[in-house]
């Protein structure tokens, strides 16, 4: 086992200050335009700059992990007693939802395969509609390039979650920082916070990791603080500035999966990508409306529950628009939860497929 020394260790921790310090300035920018969750996108916005122009930033996963940890206590706070009880309304949305993957995951690998000229497992792993970090993961196993299959992701969630939040202020209410129902206004965390929102990132933490859950060091914490609060033990709410820093750090980790691009690089993986999220937004907003006619739910929110961006980030944009982010987490959680099976089996047939 390699032990990283400690000038590495103090060089990482200062990377991960200056991209923090670049995103909450891109935040700032964001929020005094008006622009639709700014900490995110303003932070995201700068971080990817900033990384395409090499400065010195950087936010691994060491950096990366508590992060997600509060990102996934801010969600799992975002769960009630009432939830059960709407989610028994969401049944059809959930029956569709593996007929819009598998219609998503065709166009895009075709789109890949046809349109960017990518071998086969690239192109596979590069157009389903899952996590980075699994698709790299899936795809590396299978021959699929990985740096390329993980900067398509993160170009598509970086284009979807810049885009969407525009898109939705057009038909929706304007978007606000932050919705009054999941956080508290107080200045500083409270004792039950500290207690309650601390366990959840350490336990959730462990079990997640126990577990081998999809990203556990959000879902892990997500999980623990979800399960409280649905349950009615604790109702701790996160401070208004904490979900601001948290939303900084989401945007921060997005950018910076740019570092090492050059400039001409950067907009091919765009463009790429572009084509990708334009099928998969199109088809988002169809079943949308299409859903929203039979059911009579809300089009936002089934437009957010359906969206090719990231779990973590889609329901930060219901968060932000105070609409109930636990649809959205449920929809995301099962969308990962079906491309973690459905990828591995439909990969011989679409390859077998390519090569004839």
């Amino acid at each position: 086992m390699i032990v990283p020394r400690d000038g590495d260790a103090a060089r990482v921790a200062l990377r991960f200050v200056a991209a923090i310090a670049i995103g909450a300035a891109g935040g700032a920018a964001f929020a005094a335009l008006g622009a639709p969750l700014p900490w995110v996108l303003g932070s995201m916005g700068a971080c990817a700059l900033a990384s395409i122009a090499g400065l010195p930033i950087a936010a691994g996963a060491a950096t990366r992990r508590p992060m997600a940890a509060v990102i996934g206590v801010v969600l799992g706070s975002s769960f009630h007693p009432g939830l059960f009880a709407l989610v028994a309304d969401w049944w059809l949305p959930l029956l569709v939802l593996p007929l819009f993957l598998t219609i998503a995951a065709v166009l895009c690998a075709t789109w890949f395969r046809r349109v960017a000229g990518f071998d086969p497992a690239t192109a596979y792993f590069a157009g389903m509609p899952g996590g980075i970090a699994e698709m790299v993961l899936l795809g590396s196993e299978r021959g699929a390039d990985e740096r390329t299959v993980g900067l398509i992701h993160a170009a598509r969630i970086f284009l979807v979650v810049f885009a969407l939040p525009f898109v939705i202020r057009q038909f929706h209410a304007p978007v606000v920082v932050a919705a009054s129902g999941f956080t508290s206004a107080s200045a500083w965390p409270d004792l039950s916070l500290l207690l309650w929102g601390g366990g959840s990132m350490i336990v959730g933490g462990v079990l997640g990791r126990l577990l081998r859950l999809p990203a556990w060091h959000l879902m892990g914490p997500l999980a623990v603080s979800g399960v409280l609060h649905a349950t009615g033990i604790t109702d701790f709410r996160v401070p208004v500035w904490l979900l601001a820093a948290a939303q900084v750090g989401l945007g921060a980790t997005i950018g910076c999966r740019f570092a090492g691009l050059g400039v001409r690089a950067f907009l091919g993986i765009l463009a790429l990508a572009a084509g990708s999220s334009v099928i998969l937004l199109s088809l988002t907003f169809a079943f949308a409306f299409v859903l929203g006619r039979i059911t009579g739910l809300d089009v936002t929110l089934l437009a957010l529950a359906y969206s090719p961006g990231g779990l973590a980030e889609m329901s930060m944009v219901a968060l932000s628009l105070g609409l109930e982010s636990g649809v959205v987490v449920l929809h995301h959680v099962t969308r990962v939860v079906l491309v973690l099976i459905g990828a591995p089996l439909g990969f011989r047939p679409f390859h077998q497929e390519k090569r004839s």
